[in-house]
């Protein structure tokens, strides 16, 4: 900092060091009976673009109202084995994603030749486009973080997931009153139909499936009238 700042920060000793590296390691589970890991714990890549935080941000939300559900007993058998289904992948991709970046900042000619055919895609704009959407998950709703849509009344569909309940974006009657007890109902216009879970996750989008709701709530075999779910959060 003296050499390049022109400053004395006045720091006279390093008492605690650390290196970090390109290392990239995944477990084979995010689960093993009751010890669940989430974050650095379950998958490391290089901290390039803090990435990572992101990532352990999105599996404590996934994890979270699952462990709720489960405590509160109204969780189905495997709910919590659906963590490792759903994060698992999405952590392999993103270190995937991370693993050709730290490839593109290689110092040999090579890699500068195709960090240059790289660039001359991104300047383009179907490969920004591309580049974009995979990052962001814009492009296709189910499985990916809800959009925060304004709603009919002028609020914000990210504000009613404070409440850690399902939501049910529809303008249909029908369908509301089969989600009756166990989801909030919101509606918005234009735009599609979707259940987002309590993570922010949206179930599915535009014509709801056959079994709207038991497939993609994990609750499969159980009566959805009657248990009684008044929110997961607190």
């Amino acid at each position: 900092m003296r050499r390049v700042a022109g400053i004395d920060p006045g720091i006279v000793s390093v008492r605690t060091g650390t290196r970090y590296t390109d290392a990239t390691r995944q477990a084979a589970t995010y689960r093993a009976g009751r010890v669940l890991l989430a974050g650095d714990a379950a998958h490391i890549h290089s901290p390039a673009g803090g990435q990572g935080l992101n990532l352990g941000i999105g599996d404590a939300i996934n994890l979270g109202w699952k462990l709720a559900a489960t405590v509160r007993g109204w969780a189905p058998e495997g709910l919590l084995d659906t963590y490792t289904e759903e994060r698992h992948p999405v952590g392999a991709w993103v270190q995937g994603w991370s693993d050709a970046q730290t490839a593109l900042g290689r110092p040999d000619a090579r890699t500068a030749a195709l960090r240059a055919v790289v660039a001359d895609l991104l300047d383009t704009v179907p490969g920004a486009t591309y580049v974009m959407k995979q990052i962001s998950g814009v492009g296709r709703l189910r499985g990916r973080v809800a959009p925060d849509l304004v709603l009919d009344d002028g609020s914000l569909l990210a504000g009613h997931c404070r409440t850690a309940r399902f939501l049910l974006v529809t303008r249909d009657p029908g369908l509301a009153a089969r989600a009756e007890g166990f989801a909030d109902r919101l509606t918005v216009l234009p735009g599609p139909d979707m259940l987002v879970r309590p993570d922010g996750y949206v179930a599915w989008a535009g014509e709801p499936p056959a079994d709207p709701f038991t497939r993609w709530l994990g609750l499969k075999g159980l009566g959805l009238r009657g248990l009684g779910l008044k929110g997961l959060g607190g």
